[in-house]
């Protein structure tokens, strides 16, 4: 292509006919500024389309994390609601003066056992804050997005560590005068489901003022520093979702 150009120019500067020579060098300036700007413009809207496709792919991956994040508050609340249930049952035999029996062990048990890494996924978040979270052209959703990662994963994770300790407390010195050891049984049983805590004196855990405000104040801090932050951060993950799919959908179709 090139050198049918040059040929065309050469012959019309032979036949010494500048002035179509010079129309048609302009044409030809002309010609190559436009396929320039062509191919500004592919490569801009093919730069476009790679931002695109990124901030599909994220949200994407958003999506995904989140249903791995309400799996694990759904098994954390399940979890705490066990214990609930277990304290319930303890409070009733005490307050009520009923016999002592060996299934109250593994209640005891139940009752004190902690719940570790609540707290939300944080790797596709990282990975947004490293690329931009101007990647997301949907400010609603990029506030909604960093409120919630900056914010309500941190309530979650501090409440429970507030809860742990509170736990923690309560083995080094509560505890120590009341049961004959601390969470016994099998450490490798994923579930916490295979321990007991047996009481010294049953008979006197019915009159121990500070052990029934310890288990009232455990249920009441379960409810506080448990149930509320996930409940509340699960509703909102839940929210985001739900426009996360609306942008995803509406972003394909660009």
């Amino acid at each position: 292509m090139i050198k049918f150009f040059r040929n065309i120019r050469q012959k019309l500067l032979a036949e010494n006919k500048f002035s179509r020579y010079l129309v048609y060098a302009i044409g030809e300036i002309f010609l190559v500024v436009i396929g320039i700007l062509i191919a500004l413009q592919i490569n801009n809207w093919n730069a476009d389309r790679h931002l695109l496709q990124k901030e599909i792919d994220i949200l994407k991956a958003f999506d995904q994390q989140s249903q791995s994040d309400l799996a694990v508050f759904d098994e954390c609340l399940n979890f705490y609601a066990e214990s609930e249930r277990a304290i319930d049952v303890i409070l009733y035999h005490l307050e009520n003066n009923l016999p002592y029996n060996d299934s109250l062990n593994e209640l005891f048990f139940i009752s004190t056992r902690i719940f570790v890494g609540s707290g939300m996924a944080r790797n596709v978040f990282e990975s947004l804050k490293s690329d931009g979270v101007s990647l997301l052209s949907n400010e609603n959703i990029r506030g909604e997005i960093v409120y919630l990662y900056e914010e309500d994963d941190a309530w979650v994770t501090d409440f429970e560590s507030m809860y742990i300790d509170f736990i923690t407390h309560a083995y080094e010195d509560l505890f120590l005068s009341r049961f004959k050891d601390f969470w016994q049984g099998d450490h490798m049983d994923s579930k916490y489901v295979n321990g007991v805590m047996v009481p010294l004196n049953y008979e006197a855990l019915k009159q121990d003022q500070e052990y029934l405000y310890f288990l009232r104040t455990q249920k009441n801090f379960i409810g506080w520093l448990i149930q509320r932050p996930i409940s509340e951060t699960r509703t909102k993950i839940e929210a985001l979702q739900l426009d996360i799919r609306e942008e995803i959908s509406s972003l394909e179709e660009l």
